[in-house]
């Protein structure tokens, strides 16, 4: 029997290829998940060239496990994920590299082994713009509340490193900025730790608390744990 031409149909079959996995993905789920890879295969330094620098920029070597939340609403579970410090971005493991995630990220959660202690770690994006800081950056959430957040910048620069007798080398140095987060007037502060450095940074309004909250806690608000337990009391 011979075809019509104009009546011959032509079907297209698409076949999706799909990749396993252990991490899982919840919807929506971006269709361009991954960005680029990275020169570094298992590597701690972002030069591997640089024999004469010492340390590493990341925060975790190994990898550590987390949830991911991007803005568009995604999350993306039981990832394994490193974090630059001097970079401030995010990595992921895929096949021993380290990928840029490609969609904008809102927070992430991990938990890490270091030195022989386990961390779980919330870092947040999103922020007021705070001097060099902006939106993108990612600060480490220590307090999080509904009126104030303690909010840690942490990151790591190549500086000098001597030692008596050898070669001068560069090494990573880590260096942090906390900042309290007012979120009735969506205003980032900078503060100081101890009880003077909070009452110059902070709003003249809470002082009194400060003071009353540092007296009953016997606390001169300069460890982490101190600052935390301010912010907690803060928010009641």
């Amino acid at each position: 029997m011979r075809l019509n031409p104009t009546l011959l149909l032509c079907v297209v079959l698409t076949v999706p290829v799909v990749e396993g996995y252990s991490q899982s993905i919840t919807a929506p789920v971006s269709t361009n998940f991954y960005m680029e890879t990275y020169n570094i295969r298992g590597k701690p330094f972002i030069n591997p060239e640089a024999t004469n620098v010492e340390g590493t920029p990341l925060l975790n070597t190994e990898w550590g496990s987390g949830t991911v939340y991007f803005k568009d609403g995604a999350i993306a579970k039981e990832i394994e994920l490193k974090f630059n410090l001097e970079k401030n971005e995010l990595y992921f493991n895929r096949d021993g590299s380290l990928f840029l995630f490609n969609d904008p990220i809102a927070s992430f959660r991990m938990k890490y082994a270091s030195v022989g202690k386990q961390f779980d770690v919330l870092f947040r994006s999103g922020y007021p713009a705070a001097g060099k800081l902006g939106p993108s950056t990612f600060f480490q959430v220590l307090q999080d509340g509904a009126k104030f957040q303690l909010l840690d910048y942490r990151y790591s620069y190549l500086g000098d490193s001597y030692r008596y007798g050898g070669t001068a080398k560069q090494a990573f140095i880590e260096g942090e900025e906390l900042y309290i987060f007012d979120i009735a007037f969506s205003k980032m502060i900078k503060i100081k730790r101890g009880e003077q450095g909070l009452l110059e940074s902070m709003p003249a309004e809470l002082s009194s608390k400060i003071i009353s909250i540092a007296k009953s806690q016997r606390s001169k608000l300069k460890s982490n744990q101190d600052l935390m337990m301010l912010v907690e009391e803060l928010n009641k």
